[in-house]
């Protein structure tokens, strides 16, 4: 008996297997169009455009100071005077450097600071689509780039995530 239950159950497993409902879609795209990730992007590339207009002043600044320490210093120059330019425009060199990784970070934080609320709206929006229709897997497009989906045995719940997020 107990034979005839383990081969009845083993049977079934591959008809549940095909019974389970996949979806797919593609947070990439979802984000591009949604507003909130729009404003968040153009705010982030304005911060990127000032910060790389400060990081070049800077580097302006350090050429005209090359230029002319390279003009102002010759063979009668003494030694000390030469080696206080030099620090100085090692300093500068240093404080550019500091100045990129600042920007750096800054930048990084204040994307995650934007960037995080948008994705976690996103990703609730995909959780409450997956759950409403029953879907077993959800599989991001945009994530696993160069897997094959075969869109016959999975559905496309891209329209749905839009609606729950107010997209059209």
């Amino acid at each position: 008996m107990f034979k005839k239950l383990m081969i009845l159950v083993l049977m079934m497993a591959p008809l549940t297997i095909l019974a389970q409902k996949f979806a797919h879609f593609d947070s990439g795209e979802i984000l591009k169009i949604y507003p909130e990730a729009q404003a968040a992007q153009t705010a982030l590339e304005a911060l990127g455009k000032q910060y790389q207009a400060d990081l070049e002043a800077m580097e302006k600044e350090l050429q005209t100071k090359v230029q002319k320490f390279e003009s102002e210093i010759n063979e009668s120059t003494p030694a000390n005077m030469r080696q206080r330019r030099q620090q100085e425009l090692q300093e500068l060199q240093q404080r550019i450097r500091q100045a990129y990784q600042d920007n750096e970070q800054a930048f990084r934080q204040e994307s995650q600071k934007k960037m995080q609320p948008i994705q976690e709206k996103v990703y609730a929006a995909i959780e409450a689509v997956l759950k409403e229709g029953g879907y077993v897997y959800g599989v991001d497009k945009a994530i696993v780039a160069g897997l094959s989906i075969n869109s016959a045995l999975s559905t496309d719940i891209s329209a749905q995530i839009k609606a729950k997020l107010g997209i059209k």
